[in-house]
């Protein structure tokens, strides 16, 4: 086996224990037998694109990170709040300030702030 081969190996044994399941549970689950999922987890046999195919659907896993280890672990859809939120912290300043300032006002100030805006959107698409 190659080096990458080994390491795919070693991200599926991760995937199981991270889904906290049993080989044969696993094994079921992605129609395999325990043997070939611990045969895999031991590095005696290889992951094949089948096997990658399948577990990267069924557990939403990112096929980039299965075979080269690109993070993150597990896709996240487009339009996920998660995601959102991330990328506006790693790249977004004052988004992320606004967000931080926003949470820490008073459950008044937030009907306020909700009042003004929806007056604000009101009166900017009327002219």
């Amino acid at each position: 086996m190659t080096d990458n081969e080994l390491i795919i190996c070693e991200r599926f044994k991760k995937i199981r224990k991270f889904l906290d399941m049993k080989q044969i549970d696993f094994a079921n689950a992605i129609k395999l037998t325990q043997g070939h999922v611990s045969d895999i987890e031991n590095k005696r046999k290889c992951v094949s694109d089948r096997i990658v195919e399948i577990i990267c659907l069924k557990y939403n896993i990112n096929e980039e990170w299965l075979r080269n280890g690109t993070e993150p672990m597990f896709n996240i859809k487009t339009d996920d709040f998660t995601e959102i939120s991330v990328e506006i912290d790693k790249h977004d300043a004052k988004a992320r300030q606004a967000i931080i300032d926003y949470w820490n006002l008073s459950e008044d100030d937030k009907r306020l702030f909700w009042a003004f805006l929806d007056k604000f959107v009101k009166s900017n698409g009327e002219g």
